[in-house]
């Protein structure tokens, strides 16, 4: 029976590790826990990280809970510690640090400024 290509093996894996760190970034995940459940090497999946989205493991992971955390920042008023645990981090000044690296203001700063953007379009 002929084989079906359905496009590169190496596309499919990074797909799944994706698709993996989108299901379970708000947990205590890295690079041996998708090396554990996948079982894909974690120097292998570092290397895709690097090759094909040009980003550490780390780096994307956080850009994901930066994401979620910007999204519930600008739903309701949430307590910034309360969104800082439920997106994956442990520890607040860690959350602090990154927000303020990816985005560029603290959380407090962030929430404060999407609130008068949104006062001002009523």
């Amino acid at each position: 029976m002929p084989l079906r290509e359905n496009g590169s093996c190496e596309t499919d894996v990074m797909k799944n590790i994706i698709h993996f760190c989108y299901e379970n970034y708000d947990t205590d995940i890295s690079l041996q826990t998708i090396s554990d459940k996948l079982h894909i090497s974690r120097y292998y999946i570092s290397h895709l990280f690097n090759r094909k989205l040009h980003i550490g493991f780390n780096d994307y992971i956080n850009s994901l809970r930066i994401s979620r955390a910007c999204e519930m920042l600008k739903l309701d008023d949430t307590p910034i510690t309360e969104i800082a645990y439920s997106v994956g981090y442990n520890f607040i000044r860690t959350f602090n640090r990154c927000f303020q690296e990816i985005v560029g203001m603290t959380p407090k700063e962030y929430r404060r400024k999407k609130h008068k953007k949104q006062e001002a379009m009523l």
